[in-house]
This record gives C-alpha cells, sequence and structure tokens, in this order.
C-alpha cells in the first residue's frame, strides 16, 4: 500500500505494483466511481466487456443496428 496525494487537478498516480497487480495497462478505458466516504473502485472495462460478452443473444440483430449507427457517423 502507497501514500500518494491528490493533485490540485484531482489526479493521483498508482504506484507501479499496485498498477501491475491489478492488471492495468497504459491506455485502458477505466471507471471510477465512489463507494464510501473516502473510497473508490477502479474498475478496467476490458474485464466487465469480457464478463458480459456473449450474453445477449439477439441472432445477429443488435450487431447489425450498431453498424448502422456507425455508418451514420461517416
Amino acid at each position: 500500500m502507497y501514500n500518494v496525494k491528490i493533485s490540485s487537478k484531482h489526479q493521483i498516480t498508482i504506484g507501479k505494483e499496485a498498477f501491475e497487480a491489478a492488471g492495468f495497462n497504459a491506455g485502458d478505458i477505466v471507471t471510477v466511481r465512489a463507494t464510501g466516504p473516502g473510497r473508490v473502485e477502479v474498475v478496467n472495462m476490458t474485464s466487465v466487456l469480457k464478463k458480459y460478452s456473449g450474453c445477449l443473444s439477439s441472432g445477429g440483430e443488435l450487431r447489425r443496428v450498431i453498424e448502422e449507427m456507425r455508418d451514420e457517423w461517416d
């Protein structure tokens, strides 16, 4: 466990050992949420996606709808 200081921009640095133990990589997208006074949880979204990937069965309909939405962006 490390003590770190919160910067004036509300930033902290995760120590190397904790960062590696959590399985984080530079560039990961994470979600941060308060779990109580003085406590936060940092969750790597890749782990969440892996956990729920394939849980919905739509016969490909969801993928088709998403692809159509992406086409609208171009």
